[in-house]
């Protein structure tokens, strides 16, 4: 349950430990509730030999000690706050079975180091080292003598959502830059640069899991 803290709550707060609520954290506020009992002990007036200001000094530290059980009362209903809404809000992640992706070359050789392999047929499969995403052949291909012929290797890149897309794109990348003249990712033409391929695998693969997913 919610603890309210009340305006004279707020106003002791600020008495005792120096700092207003918004001021503080958690551990914070545990570090100056720590001095202010230190500070405001009953012990601390006994050699006073005073009754009336040792009661004095007891009412104060007891005041002292139910204020502290309510704002870590209001500690943690924040925290159950917050994690409420955490919960709440839909999960983001990046998972595709197959982002159609088209690149155009004359590179005749750059299908076959794509693949790691001089003879592909449709459905090969490649797993991109350290990333255990694969990128799948949707067409044959076999060595083609003619040079400069302009290839469309057409793929798909399948991936899940613990997949590290920045490895993704770096090993693309690595293989691409420099021997593709247009490089395609379900159907919008993107610029061959690690940030804009990036960018547009996470637009086309993003997916939000409902609350608690």
């Amino acid at each position: 349950m919610s603890q309210r803290l009340s305006p004279e709550d707020l106003s002791l707060i600020r008495k005792f430990f120096g700092e207003d609520l918004e001021g503080l954290d958690l551990e914070a506020f545990r570090a100056r509730l720590k001095a202010a009992r230190k500070k405001y002990h009953p012990d601390n007036f006994t050699h006073l030999g005073d009754e009336t200001i040792l009661e004095m000094a007891k009412d104060r530290f007891q005041q002292i000690e139910a204020l502290a059980g309510r704002v870590e009362a209001h500690f943690a209903a924040q925290v159950d706050r917050d994690a409420a809404l955490a919960e709440a809000a839909p999960r983001v992640v990046y998972a595709s079975d197959g982002l159609k992706i088209d690149i155009m070359t004359r590179d005749k050789a750059l299908k076959y180091q794509l693949f790691g392999t001089s003879l592909i047929f449709r459905g090969d499969q490649r797993t991109l080292p350290g990333t255990g995403a694969r990128l799948i052949a949707l067409e044959d291909y076999s060595p083609r003598i003619t040079s400069g012929f302009r290839d469309n290797i057409k793929v798909h890149l399948a991936f899940g959502p613990e997949t590290p897309l920045e490895a993704v794109v770096e090993w693309l990348y690595q293989h691409i830059s420099g021997r593709t003249s247009t490089f395609v990712i379900e159907g919008k033409v993107v610029p061959v640069a690690p940030g804009p391929i990036l960018a547009a695998i996470r637009q086309e693969s993003r997916r939000e899991l409902g609350a608690g997913s």
